[in-house]
């Protein structure tokens, strides 16, 4: 699983944006069982709601072509979801705020996607770690084939990066994603 969380500061007409990749490889994920406390519940929900509008205002900039709105209508219904469970439930994860808390940016810098093909190579490098790891197990053609198709992913996406292509942030998690364990 990969979280992205990006937070823009507006400043001499230019977003600085920074992207803090947290990786939870193997199905191991720190976080999981961290849920948000009743203390924090109201400001989460305000930046949730915020994040929401922000996505929502974003997805009807007709200039950054459908992928990007694709990613805003998306972003803005995990941030409903987010939203609904707070106020609904007691147990909720950050995992799930974090990822609805983020809001994709407007345009990936040269630097951006330099920084995002990197950790694709280094996700990549992992799915085949992981299958040279398993060779001999008997779920060797099963991780195989797993780890050919992220191998793939990762390659697809690393290519339209490379050549300034629309990506989506759904294709760039999930090509960042390791496959599970197999049990």
């Amino acid at each position: 699983m990969i979280r992205l969380m990006i937070m823009t500061s507006h400043s001499s007409g230019f977003i600085l944006v920074w992207i803090v990749v947290a990786f939870s490889l193997f199905g191991l994920s720190s976080c999981s069982d961290e849920v948000v406390t009743p203390q924090e519940r109201v400001q989460v929900i305000e930046q949730l709601q915020q994040a929401r509008q922000t996505d929502l205002d974003d997805a009807m900039d007709t200039s950054l072509g459908p992928t990007a709105e694709g990613d805003y209508l998306a972003q803005a219904e995990k941030a409903d979801s987010a939203i609904r469970d707070l106020n609904q439930h007691s147990n909720v994860p950050r995992s799930e705020v974090s990822a609805a808390l983020f809001v994709p940016p407007k345009h990936l810098s040269p630097e951006m996607r330099a920084q995002l093909v990197e950790k694709l190579e280094q996700a990549r490098a992992l799915d085949d770690e992981k299958w040279h790891n398993n060779l001999g197990s008997e779920d060797e053609a099963w991780l195989t084939l797993l780890c050919d198709i992220q191998s793939r992913r990762a390659t697809r996406v690393i290519k339209k990066l490379e050549t300034g292509e629309p990506v989506s942030w759904y294709e760039i998690n999930d090509a960042m994603t390791t496959p599970d364990e197999i049990p």
